[in-house]
This record gives C-alpha cells, sequence and structure tokens, in this order.
C-alpha cells in the first residue's frame, strides 16, 4: 500500500478515539499556552525554566540507560521503562508492505504479552488482572528504516543526486546550498519521487526525507543500487498505524488482550543537527536539539504518555536493537 492511500485512514471513525485533527488542535493549544508563560516570565525566570527542562531531558536519558535489559532480566528502569522487551526474530523479518509490518507488530506483541503475563503476575504482590487484560506494553518503538521499508521508500541515486546549475546537488547536504538552488532542485525532483503518491508534499517535507536518506538498506535483491528515503508526516503513519494494530490485537485474541490504545513512536539514529535547522528549530530555546536520535513522530494516542516518554523508549530501543534492520 502507497502512503498516501494508507493516510486516507487518518480521520476515519471507530474505536472511540479523537480524531488526529482534534489531538493536534489540543496539543497546539497546550504548546501555545506553554509558549506564553515562558515569554511572559523574566530573563531570571526563563534561565530557571530552560535549566529545569534540561535537567529532566537529562533525567529520561539517564533513566534510559538503566532501562535496557539485562541479560535474562525482565525488569528493568523505572515508571513507563520497567517492562522494555525486545522485539526478537529468528529469521529475517519480511515486511514488504505496511499490512505485513502491522501483523508483525501484532503477532509480536501477543507473543510477548503471553510469554510474560505469568512471569508479571508471579513478580507482583498487588492484583495486576486489570493490567494484563489491557495488554502489559504501553507502545511500540520502530526505526524510520523500517517503516521506509514497508512503504518502499527507495529511489535510485541519479533521481536525487543531480545538477542543477553549477551545482551537484547532494540531498544529505540540502541546507547548505542557495534558495534557488533548493528551489530549482524541489521542482525537478518532486517529479522523479513517486513512491510517497499523491501528497501535495512541500519542500521541506522533501528536504526532510532526503537528508536523512541512506544508503544502509536490508540485503535485498530489491534495493541493489537503490537510496532508502525517511518517511515523511511520521505522526500520520503512528497515529493510523496504532489504530490498526490496537484492532489487530483485539480481534487476534478475541479482546482476551483489550488493548485500550498504543503509542507508536517512530525514530532515527542519524544527527539531529541538520535536520533540527532545516525544521527551523535554530536558535530556538524552546526547541533544543537532542542527543543521540530524532524522534520523526508519535501516535499521541496515549493522554497521559509524555513527549519526554517517547525520548527516553527510542533511546532504549535503539541501544537494544543496535539500529539494526
Amino acid at each position: 500500500m502507497i502512503l498516501s492511500k494508507y493516510l486516507e485512514g487518518l480521520d476515519s471513525p471507530g474505536d472511540n478515539a479523537a480524531s488526529q485533527t482534534t489531538w493536534y488542535e489540543k496539543l497546539n493549544h497546550k504548546v501555545s499556552e506553554g509558549q506564553a508563560l515562558f515569554q511572559k516570565a523574566d530573563a531570571l525566570g526563563k534561565s530557571a525554566l530552560l535549566e529545569e527542562f534540561r535537567n529532566r531531558v537529562r533525567t529520561e536519558e539517564i533513566k534510559a540507560w538503566y532501562g535496557a535489559p539485562e541479560g535474562e532480566s525482565l525488569f528493568q528502569g523505572t515508571s513507563i521503562s520497567s517492562l522494555t522487551i525486545p522485539a526478537e526474530f529468528t529469521s529475517p523479518l519480511k515486511c514488504d508492505t505496511i499490512l505485513e509490518l502491522e501483523e508483525a507488530i501484532a503477532d509480536s506483541y501477543i507473543r510477548l504479552h503471553e510469554k510474560n503475563a505469568p512471569k508479571v503476575r508471579k513478580a507482583i504482590i498487588e492484583d495486576v488482572e486489570d493490567w494484563i487484560h489491557s495488554g502489559l506494553y504501553y507502545g511500540v518503538v520502530i526505526a524510520s528504516k523500517v517503516i521506509s521499508q514497508a512503504f518502499n521508500l527507495a529511489v535510485s541515486r541519479e533521481k536525487v543526486v543531480f545538477k542543477v546549475g553549477d551545482y551537484l546537488v547532494d540531498p544529505h547536504e540540502i541546507t547548505s546550498y542557495p534558495h534557488e538552488v533548493r528551489q530549482e532542485y524541489f521542482q525537478q525532483v518532486i517529479e522523479k519521487i513517486d513512491c510517497f503518491g499523491q501528497m501535495g508534499l512541500r519542500r521541506e517535507e522533501v528536504e526532510s526525507s532526503l537528508i536523512l536518506a541512506d544508503i544502509s538498506k536490508p540485503h535485498l535483491e530489491k534495493y541493489k543500487s537503490q537510496i532508502f528515503l525517511a518517511p515523511i508526516r511520521c505522526n500520520e503513519i503512528a497515529a493510523v498505524m496504532a489504530r490498526r494494530v490496537k484492532r489487530l490485537i483485539r480481534e487476534k485474541t478475541s479482546d482476551k488482550i483489550n488493548i485500550k490504545s498504543l503509542e507508536i513512536v517512530i525514530y532515527d539514529t542519524d544527527t539531529p543537527y541538520t535536520y533540527h535547522h532545516l525544521l527551523g528549530g535554530n536558535n530556538n530555546p524552546l526547541s533544543p536539539a537532542l542527543p543521540g536520535l530524532i524522534v520523526l513522530g508519535s501516535s499521541g494516542t496515549i493522554d497521559a504518555f509524555r513527549w519526554l516518554y517517547a525520548y527516553r523508549a527510542s533511546l532504549i530501543a535503539q541501544k537494544i536493537q543496535k539500529s539494526s534492520l
């Protein structure tokens, strides 16, 4: 299924879930309130708020360091990362389509749930049946290249590396070219890339995909001599995937695992600085470049699931999987 077709299900009704549009409006309102509060503070107050923010980010990074599983241990870390489990496969995972990836996620969730539910009952004194019935795990963290593979976001090198005037444009260095070169490059490259479908892409979206484009990819014949593009609109992808995987888990278990919602996080391990610059975050104290990785998107389907938790869980996933495809 091509990406544009997949995202048509973004605001479809069902599961008593608020639409992505409604969720975004709520988030935007909260962000605006926070920015207004920051702007009203004096210099000392702003400095204190920024220091508090940095401390919270650092706390998540420290918790992520202790959160990765050690040997055969089941519980590690704290709170949201106390039960963080890698998905392990005895043979390469086939995800030539997003539907295959969704099936693999749902099957892995169920398998790990059934494997570890008895251990959770034995380890915790309190009654944990409500937790177990709702599903042991709050979310799933996925590397961006897996999403790229599922949507076949790959192009031949000559389609994205070509001359514009006197410049041989390397998309990894797109922010270093003059504005008119970037604009002309966009007008040409958008005609050569068809793997996203008809989505009315903005220049910033195309550039954000290309600067994270990567020659590292699965050792499969279909990807020979091709470059992986990074997924775009990852919040939207995660929102649709969260709804669909949740439904799959409930259907496959006949509601034995009556999962209420699922957090899907998509991350990339590339350096964040160019990406940060491209999205206009430079010189904005409220938009810091976080070390370690880039959280490209999150489903946001759990109101209490703070974005810092998504950052921590992504760092743990990176450590567990060693960025492996």
